[in-house]
């Protein structure tokens, strides 16, 4: 450790934390599901009780494993409950309970735990204020969108208006995307201001715990991040000393987790000391991850080494991993493999589908998949042999261009790093020199090299681009091109698997340039420095058939080249999966 850290480190106080707090973090969470903004648009006079009922479908299902259940109810600068300090979402339905004295959150948190799971408060660090309003004439609004009613052509709805920031415009910077300016914590009101309204909700209800969401919000202006860290660790040491103030008065244990990027340097670009909030124990649970299918879970045990910290990786299925929205199962056990292969303490899901009406359409697989998924995330003798596909991650994608560029329009980001996946390896140009390879690492989390005897089909599938003409983006409800007479079948890259609904009917998906038809001659790959076969081509992919002993448990080396150098193609490798099947 260098002195400058040591330093940095003799600053904050190290807690002590009681053996029933250490009982509480060790209970049994294999699953904690993240809602991700309760409701948007509940009905006046709608029935609470009914709407949890909806909420809580794959939960109550006794074929899935969720043990713990976090609320994230607004944006963070509006409430659906009466507050001293922020405003009441001015939503009709919402307002319909505050004057009946109905409590949504209150009754929410109680059915959570008469179910006997923990319950946790799920706080976005710097929402962006697109919660929920009725607007008289208009209709309701949401995430800048008119649910109801029409505006004239091209005109926004804004985001609410904060009181606390109208008066104090001083202590918000701009984001180039983002209507509504986010607070900067450099700022000493603001993490004061913040803290007094995190501390009402940890004082008035009777939650398990509280996370600290900071892949929802930017929390200092670009370039800002980690000289400002100190003040930001010193924020998570009040919020620590308030919660273990209110666990002494209440006689019962309050967590608190932390949602971070999914490795440190992502963390130290965000200006988030996380090495110094483990040492001084400062949080119980780093979720870590956003839409990462990569997570660095080993850097994070390091840092947490003899302390109580829990980790667990976290996956969108909403703002996806670019190229893998609600991918097929065999997609999602891969994932699962390889983060308790890494270390991981559990899993968190983050905008996956909570019954199976939830999509407008009925043949959308969202709900199908996601429930699979909570049948086997944490059954792991099933998980054990079932087929399953790993992936390489891609970078970028998942907000929208105007937030974070797409792979194939690339830039790198500058405000933050949570959701970017920006060390991400795909996509990449094909090496055409003979000498020299592109070079993978793929993680694999079944031994199937040990276990080889239980394995059906070992095949990596490869997906790639021809530079010299443009991608494709066609709307989801269009067919794409025919090839030219040379080229193999078009393949997509991307597209979204999300519910139809208002502002997301037709998604734009991301084809392929495909290469030419003799390319699968030249194509070689190597795994672990082992020779392959040549590949076949099946559905616009280069597909290589390869054994099991092939492949390492964990990390693996792939070099992938064109070994023909009069090719004028210039060729992007957009995706690699390793496909295993087993033997039934």
């Amino acid at each position: 450790m260098s002195q400058s850290n040591s330093k940095n480190y003799k600053q904050f106080k190290l807690f002590d934390i009681s053996n029933d707090h250490l009982s509480a973090v060790n209970r049994k969470r294999r699953v904690a599901l993240n809602f991700d903004v309760v409701l948007f648009n509940p009905a006046p006079n709608e029935d609470p009780y009914k709407l949890l009922e909806e909420r809580m479908v794959f939960t109550d299902d006794p074929s899935t494993t969720i043990d713990s259940i976090w609320w994230n109810w607004s944006e963070g600068n509006i409430v659906p409950f009466k507050s001293k300090r922020l405003p009441s979402l001015q939503h009709d339905g919402y307002q319909s309970w505050l004057d009946k004295g109905i409590d949504i959150v209150k009754i929410f948190l109680d059915e959570t735990h008469k179910r006997g799971l923990e319950c946790f408060y799920s706080h976005r660090m710097n929402g962006g204020d697109m919660d929920p309003r009725t607007v008289p004439g208009v209709g309701v609004i949401f995430d800048n969108f008119v649910h109801e009613g029409q505006f004239a052509s091209g005109i926004e709805a804004g985001p609410n208006k904060i009181p606390m920031k109208e008066e104090n415009p001083e202590w918000l910077f701009d984001l180039p995307w983002s209507p509504s300016k986010p607070w900067n914590f450099a700022i000493k009101e603001v993490r004061q201001f913040i803290l007094g309204n995190l501390t009402e909700i940890v004082e008035d209800y009777n939650f398990d715990g509280i996370e600290l969401d900071f892949a929802r919000g930017v929390v200092f202006p670009k370039g800002e991040g980690w000289q400002n860290r100190d003040k930001l660790s010193a924020f998570m040491q009040q919020i620590r000393q308030m919660t273990l103030e209110v666990e002494e008065k209440r006689g019962r244990p309050f967590l608190v987790a932390a949602r971070v990027p999914e490795n440190l340097p992502g963390c130290h670009f965000d200006g988030l000391d996380v090495e110094t909030w483990a040492k001084n124990n400062f949080v119980d649970i780093f979720t870590v991850g956003c839409r990462s299918f990569e997570v660095d879970i080993q850097s994070f045990q390091k840092i947490v080494r003899g302390k109580s910290i829990k980790i667990f990786p976290s996956i969108d299925d909403h703002h996806s991993s670019d190229g893998y929205c609600t991918p097929p199962i065999e997609v999602f056990r891969g994932l699962f493999s390889n983060w308790y292969q890494q270390g991981a303490d559990g899993i968190q899901t983050f905008n996956f589908a909570y019954g199976p009406k939830q999509a407008l359409s009925p043949v959308d697989p969202w709900g199908d998949i996601h429930l699979q998924a909570y049948k086997e995330i944490a059954n792991l003798p099933q998980l054990l042999y079932s087929d399953k596909t790993f992936v390489i991650q891609r970078r970028g994608g998942g907000h929208g261009d105007e937030v974070i560029a797409y792979p194939e329009d690339w830039d790198t980001p500058r405000y933050w790093y949570a959701n970017t996946n920006m060390l991400a390896q795909l996509p990449i140009p094909l090496s055409a020199n003979d000498k020299v390879d592109t070079l993978l690492k793929i993680n694999i989390g079944d031994d199937v090299n040990t276990h080889y005897e239980k394995v059906n089909k070992v095949q990596v599938k490869v997906l790639l681009h021809d530079c010299n003409k443009e991608y494709l983006k066609i709307p989801r409800m269009s067919l794409a091109p025919k090839e030219t007479e040379n080229q193999i079948q078009r393949a997509i890259i991307r597209e979204f698997v999300i519910p139809l609904r208002p502002g997301k009917e037709n998604e734009t998906a991301l084809y392929n340039n495909p290469v030419s038809k003799d390319t699968d001659k030249y194509f070689q790959m190597r795994i672990n420095n082992i020779l392959t076969p040549l590949p076949r081509i099946n559905s616009g992919w280069f597909v290589f058939e390869v054994s099991p002993k092939h492949f390492a448990l964990g990390e693996n080396l792939i070099g992938l080249r064109l070994t023909n150098k009069n090719s004028k193609q210039n060729i992007m490798i957009e995706k690699l999966e390793v496909h295993i099947s087993y033997k039934k």
